[in-house]
């Protein structure tokens, strides 16, 4: 049962990498794959001001720094 759950995060890291070139920055769809959650979530986090810190950029893109999300996976997040 646990090395399927770790198969799973392998899987996600991968696609994740592939998807973006190895840059540290992420979209909400990598973020999410990378957290295991939806998109839909790290949505709901911002317009509460919870979840893990992101970076708007030209007052449109939503963007996650890996640090930021292994952070907040630690539960280290400052906002």
């Amino acid at each position: 049962m646990q090395s399927d759950s770790i198969f799973e995060i392998e899987g996600a890291l991968r696609r994740v990498l592939e998807t973006h070139n190895q840059t540290p920055w992420l979209d909400s769809e990598g973020a999410a794959a990378y957290l295991g959650c939806s998109a839909g979530t790290l949505k709901t986090w911002r317009s509460r001001g919870e979840g893990p810190r992101y970076h708007v950029i030209q007052n449109k893109l939503v963007r996650y720094h890996v640090d930021d999300l292994d952070a907040f996976v630690r539960g280290e997040v400052a906002r």
